[in-house]
C-alpha cells in the first residue's frame, strides 16, 4: 500500500506588534509586514505553504487574533516566552533588536528546534482570564492608594477614600462576574476541576479560578514539571566544587503569587502544613523560603488533585 508523502514542515518567524506583523518566511530570509487585522491576516494565512508552522512570541493579547485565525485554517503556532527567544537571539550573536531581525531569529529557532504547537486556549477561559487581570489591576491600585493615605494631607486624604471606595465597588463587581462565570454554562469543563481545588487547605474560589485561569495544565505534567511551569521550582546552580544556593526563578508570576497567598493561609490554619512550616523554620530556613515549600508541596497536591490517574 502506497504511503501518502505529508509536506515538510516550513517555520515562518512571526514579529507580533499591535497594529502590524513582521514575517520572516517561508520562502525566503527577506521579511514583510502585515497589518494585525482579520481581514489581512486570513489573506496572508490562505497564502502560506502546507507544512507552514509559525513561531512567535508570547504578547499577552496582540497575537490572540493570529493564533485563533491559525486554529481555524489548522495552521500550527507556537508561541514562546520574549525571554526565551532573546536568549537564543545573544546565542548567534545577534546583540541588536529589531522587528525583522526578531522574525528572523524566531524562524532560524523553528528550524534548530522544532518546537511543538501552541494549543489554543478557549475563549471562555481567556474570558476569566481577562477578569483576572482586571481584578488584579484593580486590587493593585488600592493597595498603591492604601499606602499613600498617611503620607498626604486631610484634603487629598479623603480624595484618596473616595476613591478607594469607588475601587472596591468595582472589585467586587468583577468578582461577582467571575462568579456569574462560573455558573455559566461555558464553564462547564472547569467547574469540577473549580471545586476540587477548593478541597485543598488555604485554597478558597477566588484562588481555583486564578489557578484554572493562569494554569491550565494543572493535573496534565508531573511534579517536576508543574513546579518549574510555575517557578516554584529550585533550581541548581552548581559548577565544579562549588555548590550554590538553590533558587526559584522564571515560571508564571501570577500562579506564584495566588499559590504563596495560599501557602500564608494554609500554614496559619491548617495544621499539618503549619507543622512542615514550623520544621522548615527550626532548621533555620527564612519566613520566605519556608513559605514557598509550602506553596510547591501545596501545588504538587493541587496537581494530583486533578491528575486523571488519581
Amino acid at each position: 500500500m502506497s504511503m501518502i508523502a505529508l509536506p515538510a514542515t516550513t517555520y515562518v518567524g512571526v514579529d507580533v506588534a499591535q497594529d502590524s506583523l513582521v514575517v520572516c518566511g517561508p520562502h525566503t530570509a527577506l521579511t514583510i509586514t502585515v497589518p494585525n487585522s482579520a481581514a489581512a491576516l486570513r489573506v496572508w494565512l490562505a497564502g502560506l505553504p502546507a507544512g507552514a508552522h509559525l513561531v512567535c512570541e508570547a504578547t499577552g493579547r496582540h497575537h490572540r487574533l493570529l493564533h485563533q485565525l491559525c486554529a481555524d485554517q489548522g495552521i500550527p503556532l507556537t508561541y514562546l516566552n520574549p525571554a526565551r527567544a532573546r536568549d537564543f537571539a545573544r546565542s548567534l550573536g545577534r546583540l541588536e533588536k529589531t522587528d525583522p531581525i526578531d522574525a528572523a531569529v524566531l524562524r532560524r529557532f523553528g528550524q534548530e528546534r522544532q518546537p511543538a504547537a501552541t494549543v489554543l486556549i478557549p475563549a471562555a477561559l481567556r474570558e476569566l482570564t481577562d477578569l483576572l487581570m482586571a481584578r488584579h489591576a484593580v486590587v493593585a491600585q488600592i493597595t498603591a492608594f492604601d499606602l499613600r493615605d498617611q503620607l498626604v494631607s486631610t484634603t487629598v486624604r479623603q480624595a484618596l477614600r473616595r476613591l478607594i471606595l469607588g475601587l472596591r465597588r468595582q472589585r467586587r463587581q468583577l468578582e461577582q462576574t467571575m462568579a456569574q462565570w462560573l455558573d455559566s454554562p461555558a464553564a462547564d469543563p472547569w467547574r469540577d476541576k473549580v471545586y476540587t481545588l477548593c478541597l485543598a487547605p488555604g485554597v478558597g474560589v477566588l484562588s481555583a479560578l486564578a489557578l484554572i485561569g493562569y494554569l491550565p495544565e494543572l493535573g496534565t505534567l508531573n511534579r517536576r514539571q508543574i513546579a518549574k511551569l510555575a517557578g516554584l521550582a529550585p533550581l541548581p546552580w552548581d559548577s565544579a566544587t562549588l555548590r550554590g544556593v538553590r533558587r526559584i526563578q522564571g515560571g508564571r508570576a501570577p500562579v506564584r503569587r495566588v499559590l504563596y497567598l495560599c501557602a500564608l493561609v494554609a500554614a496559619r490554619w491548617h495544621e499539618p502544613t503549619r507543622d512542615h512550616y514550623r520544621q522548615l523554620r527550626l532548621r533555620g530556613k527564612p519566613a520566605t523560603v519556608a513559605y514557598v515549600a509550602v506553596a510547591r508541596k501545596l501545588l504538587i497536591y493541587l496537581n494530583s488533585l486533578l491528575s486523571p490517574a488519581r
